[in-house]
């Protein structure tokens, strides 16, 4: 078990390095290329904000943003797609959510994260959903 761990954790950052998106279900990427826009609730989900999703040297890569209307909260995401399968992807990049739900808050995150479609729902959610300041921050990709 612990040889297929440090497989694993090796072909993950072999990957981060700029290699190939693990393609597992065709479909889901077909999904993620006509992906309907990224939302964080704070907000709000009637105004989604756009996803770009591009491929080199079958690396798939993901930027995205949403900014609040009347306001300054923004959401913005950029990195790259290591693995995708019927129901979920593994995304190594940047998650930033800056001045939502309240002026001046800063939360960045780098690393690895996980997105993962649920109870027949119609987008992908990001699974570390706690990670600055004790809030739950509910984003989604949608398809």
């Amino acid at each position: 078990m612990k040889i297929l761990v440090s497989l694993v954790a090796l072909a993950l950052a072999t990957q981060a390095a700029g290699e190939r998106t693990i393609v597992e279900d065709p479909a889901a990427l077909a999904r993620l290329h006509g992906n309907s826009g990224i939302t964080l609730q704070w907000i709000g989900w009637e105004h989604r904000g756009q996803v770009r999703v591009s491929e080199r040297d079958g690396l798939v890569h993901l930027s995205g943003v949403q900014t609040a209307r009347g306001g300054p909260g923004r959401l913005s995401l950029e990195g790259d797609v290591l693995e995708i399968g019927a129901s979920s992807f593994t995304f190594h990049g940047r998650i930033a959510i800056s001045d939502t739900p309240d002026a001046g808050r800063d939360c960045v995150r780098d690393g690895t994260y996980e997105f993962r479609v649920t109870q027949r729902r119609r987008y992908w959610r990001l699974q570390q959903m706690e990670q600055c300041d004790g809030l739950t921050d509910y984003v989604d990709i949608y398809f």
